[in-house]
C-alpha cells in the first residue's frame, strides 16, 4: 500500500462529516499498482500530489473541492452548459493530431509532456466562429509568451462536420501561419467523442462555442464555457492564470538514491 494521509471535512451548514480521497504521492512506487486494484473515486478531487524540494523540506500542494463526488452532497441547480470535467479532477491524457506550432506532426499528449507546470486547453467543436477563434488564439499566444515556460497553451479543434484529416491539418496550418503562432499548439481530433485519441475522456460538449480548461500539475483548477473574445473575458482568463499559478514552480524534485 502506498504511503498516504487521511482527511475529514466538516462544512458549515452540512449535516455530516465526510471523507475526501486520501492524499497519495506521485513518486511512490506502490501508487500505480494500488490504483489499478483500487480505483479512486476522486472524492473532493484528485488526492495525488507532486513532491518538490524546498531547502531541506519536501513540499506538496493539495486542493480540496468541497462536495465534489461526495454522495448525498446538496447540489445547486445550474443552467450553464456542462462541458468538461469538474474543477478538482485530474486532466486526462489524450493524443490529438498536432497541425501547427510545438510538436507539429506528432500526437504528443498535452498533459504527459507539459503537465509539470500550468496549461490551458481551448476546445472548439461543431460551432466554430473563426474570427472569435483568431482573437482568442492571439490572446493566448501572448499569454504564453509572457509566462514563458510556466504556461503551455493548446487549441483543440473537434468539429465533426465534414471531417477530413488532410483538410483539417492544412486549415490549422494556414491559421497558424496567418497569426504568426509560435508557442501555441494547434491540434485537432475527429470529434470530442473520439476514442482513438481518448479526447472523449475530457467530456467536452460538442455544441458549446468553446470550453477553456486550466490545469496545474495535471489537476484541473479552473474552467470556462462559451466565452466571447472581449476585454472582460481576456481579463477573466488572465486573472485565473495568475490565481492558479503554482507557488513552487521553481522548485526541483527530490532525488532518491
Amino acid at each position: 500500500m502506498p504511503a498516504h494521509i487521511h482527511l475529514s471535512i466538516k462544512e458549515p451548514g452540512i449535516a455530516n462529516e465526510y471523507y475526501p480521497d486520501e492524499i497519495n504521492f506521485d513518486d511512490d512506487k506502490f501508487l500505480i499498482p494500488h490504483f489499478k486494484k483500487h480505483p479512486q473515486e476522486n472524492r473532493g478531487g484528485s488526492g495525488v500530489v507532486r513532491v518538490l524540494l524546498k531547502d531541506s523540506l519536501q513540499v506538496a500542494e493539495h486542493n480540496i473541492i468541497l462536495g465534489l463526488n461526495i454522495p448525498n452532497y446538496p447540489r445547486r441547480q445550474s443552467t450553464a452548459i456542462r462541458s468538461g470535467l469538474p474543477v478538482g479532477e485530474d486532466q486526462p491524457s489524450f493524443t490529438p493530431f498536432h497541425a501547427y506550432g510545438p510538436d507539429k506532426g506528432t500526437r504528443t499528449c498535452p498533459v504527459c509532456k507539459y503537465g509539470r507546470y500550468q496549461g490551458i486547453i481551448y476546445f472548439v467543436g461543431n460551432n466554430p466562429d473563426w474570427n472569435a477563434m483568431k482573437n482568442w488564439l492571439v490572446f493566448l499566444e501572448q499569454q504564453s509568451i509572457e509566462r514563458q515556460k510556466y504556461l503551455k497553451v493548446y487549441f483543440v479543434y473537434g468539429n465533426e462536420k465534414d471531417y477530413d484529416k488532410g483538410v483539417r491539418e492544412k486549415q490549422l496550418e494556414r491559421l497558424g501561419q496567418a497569426l504568426h503562432i509560435q508557442n501555441t499548439a494547434l491540434t485537432f481530433v475527429p470529434s470530442f467523442a473520439d476514442r482513438d485519441s481518448e479526447v472523449w475522456l475530457n467530456k467536452i460538449d460538442q455544441g458549446a462555442s468553446n470550453t477553456f480548461i486550466i490545469y496545474r500539475n495535471r489537476n484541473i483548477v479552473d474552467k470556462y464555457t462559451d466565452l466571447k473574445p472581449v476585454a472582460e473575458n481576456f481579463k477573466i482568463i488572465s486573472e485565473s492564470l495568475d490565481r492558479t499559478r503554482g507557488d513552487y514552480f521553481d522548485l526541483p524534485e527530490p532525488k532518491y538514491n
